[in-house]
């Protein structure tokens, strides 16, 4: 049985009602890996970068909420408050422990920590020990389902998902008597078969890569977060991203990401286009800006030349006009693969 494993640290929302917050159900996921590990420049934050990251939440007028509580608010069951950030730590790193965690914990902020059960049970030099998570889980620190074996999930059979999954619970039944409730995909990559499998465990919510605000229309079991490294972590660009907000995109055209080809257009249908959608700018995974042609309710993303096998992330921005959010940015983000190939790792035949 899955149970949510909690944070002490989760700021309690008052005066909330459960109700349908229609726009204003949105919010921010950040994701760390690494910190202070410069060995590892794709997946670490610096402690410098670190630093002005909480200083730019605690200075910004933003509502650092647990991840619990952005589920919650999806579901309608509470409101967000305005500028609601959630974070989140993936792999089980020591310099999490470490390095990010007294610095975060000092500064009041609630954290989901994503952990990859073979990792944590092989002993690995630079990963977390259970005592480890589970003394991180008494002070405060959520812990989420970040697969067994980290595997790219698409290059497994359904059975192997399935072994997966179930590996991953018996591990986490065995050393904190719990399943978590939240789960995050690892290289944030999955096909619709594989969200469903997630969606099939039990699981509440689950979480990929692709960056962008969450909204009322993201679906619960591929949530977009905003992913931190080095290249990607100065201050700048991180005020930017804690102040975005989403685009109403419904139903996205293919809507699987394992990629079958290369599609001529990504087709974004929007629930309600904002007044200025013709202003809306597209990139694709080189930085390239993509034409974008815009329908009555759906905006065609043109893809230009076939993507390069592998993992490949398309980003689409649009200041806002709205009165509640005036002058920040709707973001939206899409990961695919392509090529039927990703790191090398062929993509399982189920995919073909």
């Amino acid at each position: 049985m899955v149970a949510l494993l909690t944070t002490a640290l989760a700021p309690v929302l008052m005066g909330v009602q459960a109700q349908e917050v229609g726009s204003q159900r949105s919010a921010v996921v950040l994701m760390y890996h690494r910190f202070g590990e410069s060995a590892y420049p794709s997946t670490n934050t610096t402690v410098a970068q670190l630093e002005d990251h909480i200083r730019a939440l605690q200075t910004g007028g933003h509502s650092v909420v647990s991840l619990a509580d952005v589920v919650s608010a999806h579901k309608g069951d509470i409101t967000p408050p305005p500028k609601a950030v959630a974070i989140t730590v993936d792999d089980a790193y020591r310099s999490f422990l470490t390095v990010a965690w007294p610095r975060l914990k000092a500064a009041g902020f609630p954290v989901t920590l994503f952990v990859a059960t073979d990792a944590v049970e092989s002993g690995y030099s630079d990963s977390l020990t259970w005592a480890e998570v589970r003394m991180l889980q008494k002070e405060g620190v959520t812990i989420g389902a970040h697969s067994h074996t980290h595997s790219h999930l698409p290059s497994l059979s359904s059975d192997g998902v399935k072994r997966d999954l179930e590996a991953m619970a018996t591990a986490f039944e065995r050393s904190l008597s719990a399943v978590p409730s939240l789960y995050a995909y690892p290289h944030g990559e999955a096909g619709l078969a594989d969200i469903d499998a997630v969606r099939d465990h039990g699981f509440q919510a689950a979480f990929g890569q692709h960056s962008g605000a969450i909204g009322r229309h993201s679906d619960r079991h591929y949530l977009p977060r905003f992913a931190l490294n080095e290249a990607y972590g100065e201050v700048d660009r991180f005020r930017l991203v804690i102040d975005t907000v989403p685009l109403p995109v419904i139903a996205i055209t293919p809507p699987d990401p394992i990629l079958n080809g290369h599609p001529k257009t990504l087709t974004l249908s929007l629930g309600k286009p904002p007044a200025n959608i013709a202003d809306l700018t597209c990139y694709g995974p080189r930085g390239q800006l993509l034409k974008s042609v815009i329908k009555k309710d759906a905006v065609d993303v043109v893809t230009g030349s076939p993507f390069n096998p592998g993992r490949v992330r398309v980003n689409c921005t649009l200041r806002s006009d709205l009165p509640e959010t005036q002058g920040r940015w709707h973001w939206f983000g899409w990961q695919v693969i392509a090529g039927f190939e990703t790191e090398g790792v062929p993509v399982h035949p189920r995919y073909r």
